[in-house]
């Protein structure tokens, strides 16, 4: 059965931060957190996009299944999410929300249901977003084997581990706090070779420490 909610992840140049939360804003979105990072991608691919900045505005949100059509009319209409270099967004489906969460989201749907504003949705999995969590300092490894694989660029931005201690103990090795994470996606046939293209480099008994998994992206906007 197709989740009824979606979390939905927005990548622009940052140049478009304002206008992006403006839309938002206008969209009756009430619950997100953006953020900033940088891509990354082969010199001729940045060229071809035209993009001079590669820093990142990143938005995380959360909507019911309903809404997602809207919202991708808004990106296209507002930000010209299609255009080169504009940016990317997609969903991945979300498999339970709090109590509370959920009543938001619902919310926000019936809102827009009654505005006039809702789209079906009906989309495969053709994609997957790739998470690689390593050591700050090594997100350049993880780059570079998903290139040896194929993938043609990605987004980083910097985090923070927790529980360290417990999961030293656990795996008997020392893990810093710092983190770089990287986010790809790449066409689903192709995400299974960039993996382990990335473990091998970048895995757990590695220097970089790194983890890494798939998550399924079940629409898309901004995808070459």
């Amino acid at each position: 059965m197709q989740s009824q909610y979606k979390c939905m992840i927005i990548i622009v140049d940052d140049s478009l931060h304002e206008k992006l939360t403006k839309l938002l804003k206008r969209s009756q979105v009430l619950q997100h957190i953006q953020t900033h990072g940088h891509g990354f991608a082969d010199s001729d691919i940045l060229e071809m996009l035209g993009i001079a900045n590669n820093r990142k505005t990143i938005c995380l949100l959360t909507a019911h299944k309903s809404m997602i059509g809207s919202l991708y009319e808004a990106l296209e209409k507002k930000l010209g999410i299609s255009r080169k270099g504009a940016g990317i967004a997609f969903t991945i489906p979300l498999s339970a929300a709090s109590g509370f969460c959920g009543r938001l989201m619902q919310y926000t749907a019936d809102r827009h249901k009654q505005e006039g504003n809702a789209m079906a949705q009906n989309f495969f999995y053709t994609h997957e977003l790739i998470v690689t969590i390593v050591t700050k300092g090594n997100a350049e490894r993880v780059k570079e084997a998903a290139r040896q694989s194929g993938a043609r660029g990605g987004t980083m931005l910097h985090g923070l581990g927790l529980g360290g201690e417990e999961a030293a103990k656990f795996l008997g090795i020392s893990i810093q706090q710092e983190k770089d994470v990287v986010l790809i996606v790449v066409d689903r046939k192709d995400s299974p070779s960039v993996m382990r293209s990335i473990v091998q480099e970048c895995g757990i008994e590695s220097e970089a420490a790194g983890i890494c998994f798939a998550l399924p992206v079940d629409s898309a906007s901004g995808l070459r």
